[in-house]
């Protein structure tokens, strides 16, 4: 009886896991194993009638002319996305210096508030502050240089990037901030009494205290700063026109849009899905060496 009591008190458990096991098994596990099938086949437009062709679909994504471009692009435009690190911990640092009052409240809030809008939202907001005539940001470099400035932050092939990184630092910015924000309260406050006892200043206290207990938060924010980054896609979609191309001069061109032109448009699945599994190397790639940076960081 009582080992009954038992097995039904394990069922109820299990109960509670079945249901998100078996979700992630079908809508994660599976369509990941299908892709890496039909990586190395010739998929017909219906996705049966499968073909084994080997490793073709990779050699026509990796000799493909713009190909090398497009992974130069995600990799600049990951890279670019990372400055919401420091930006976020010296703008956290500047809001925790105010205290836990409603005035830090006020700030956290209105600096993660972007970060909840929608990308085509923030995307056709920032086309208004950035366009290159009477935009807002152009307007306001004119005022401070106090000489007509009209740059196509997200027209001209020249500051393109640039551009598509200002509408990603405004969009994520808050995040970054929160996280900091988070990791610089949890620091003891007695380190820093012991500190100012001992003679240190506001920068010494930054050096030896601040950064050295940041870590953690720095190389969590690092990790998923770049997966994110690699996965860019409907902000350069929306503003490239609608268009994989990447716009303007493909110098916005990325492997996600590769893997969106192959499945959506040229409806070749085994090369998208070729695609897939490079940008997926990619990404572990990367993190297994921000992984194993970080490491170093560690006391022994």
């Amino acid at each position: 009886m009582r080992k009954k009591r038992q097995i039904k008190k394990g069922l109820e458990w299990y109960s509670f896991i079945i249901i998100p096991l078996v979700t992630v098994l079908v809508l994660v596990y599976y369509p990941m194993l299908t892709t890496i099938e039909y990586s190395f086949s010739d998929v017909s437009v219906y996705g049966y009638a499968e073909e084994f062709v080997g490793i073709r679909n990779y050699e026509r994504l990796l000799l493909h002319s713009s190909f090398p471009r497009a992974f130069g692009n995600t990799l600049v435009l990951a890279v670019l996305g990372l400055c919401t690190i420091p930006i976020g911990f010296l703008l956290a640092n500047m809001i925790n210096s105010l205290g836990r009052g409603k005035l830090q409240g006020f700030f956290r809030v209105g600096f993660y508030l972007p970060h909840i809008i929608t990308g085509v939202s923030v995307v056709m907001a920032l086309q208004i502050v950035l366009k290159t005539n009477d935009g807002l940001f152009n307007n306001f470099l004119s005022w401070i240089l106090q000489r007509d400035i009209a740059i196509g932050w997200l027209s001209d092939a020249r500051y393109a990037r640039i551009g598509v990184t200002i509408v990603y630092l405004w969009s994520n910015l808050g995040y970054s901030i929160l996280m900091n924000l988070a990791s610089l309260q949890s620091i003891p406050q007695e380190l820093y009494e012991a500190a100012c006892v001992d003679g240190a200043g506001t920068f010494k206290q930054c050096v030896y205290i601040t950064i050295p207990n940041m870590k953690g938060c720095f190389t969590f924010l690092f990790v998923t700063g770049m997966i994110s980054g690699l996965a860019r896609f409907t902000d350069l979609y929306v503003l490239g026109g609608n268009s994989t191309s990447g716009a303007p001069a493909g110098t916005l061109q990325t492997i996600m849009m590769y893997i969106y032109e192959y499945s959506f448009e040229k409806l070749e699945y085994g090369v998208s899905s070729a695609g897939a599994m490079l940008l997926f190397v990619i990404t572990f790639i990367f993190t297994m060496i921000n992984v194993k940076v970080s490491n170093f960081f560690k006391d022994e």
